[in-house]
């Protein structure tokens, strides 16, 4: 049971991270005012 928790948590633990990094990124993103701030020619 060890092995099993330690790999649910190792999981839970790295999506919710990336997720609560991506919506932290568009947040700060919309809070710039630039919502549409992609490079172009």
């Amino acid at each position: 049971m060890d092995k099993y928790a330690a790999y649910v948590i190792v999981v839970y633990v790295v999506t919710f991270g990336l997720l609560a990094a991506y919506l932290a990124w568009m947040w700060l993103r919309l809070r710039a005012g630039t919502p549409d701030d992609r490079s172009r020619p």
